[in-house]
């Protein structure tokens, strides 16, 4: 299926720190992959995890990312692309002063979408905190 993603019309989702836009669900690509776009704060970003059925990629589009994968420390910048194979142990952490925003995916889809649903809902939810949309501007 094919489709076009306007500007700031895709699914926000935010939890602590992070916030991730859909710009295509795994619905939109038929499981075949999912993009979001991340606004990673100064020393947001996950720990140490692999996925063992995704390919993840990262594109910097602003700021810089300290990107490790398989113990090998990328200080990716905007205009840097950066792949994750399977299985293989990554983190991301943005170690600058400026929120940094990329472009991540994972090949195929699988379940991750779900997973980040359900884990910022979780957060949102067990913490009785209502998310609102980032300010204009």
């Amino acid at each position: 299926m094919s489709f076009f993603r306007p500007t700031d019309t895709g699914t926000i989702l935010m939890g602590p720190g992070d916030v991730y836009t859909i710009l295509a669900s795994s619905a939109e690509t038929n499981g075949d992959y999912i993009a979001l776009e991340a606004l990673v704060p100064p020393d947001g970003g996950p720990p140490p995890h692999i996925h063992h059925d995704q390919i993840e990629t990262f594109f910097i589009l602003e700021g810089e990312m300290e990107i490790t994968v398989g113990g090998q420390v990328y200080e990716a910048k905007a205009g840097d692309f950066v792949h994750v194979s399977k299985n293989t142990p990554h983190c991301f952490k943005n170690r600058s002063r400026t929120t940094t925003k990329m472009v991540f995916t994972f090949v195929p889809a699988g379940d991750i979408e779900e997973f980040f649903r359900e884990s910022f809902k979780e957060t949102t939810d067990r913490h009785d905190i209502e998310i609102l949309p980032p300010p204009e501007g």
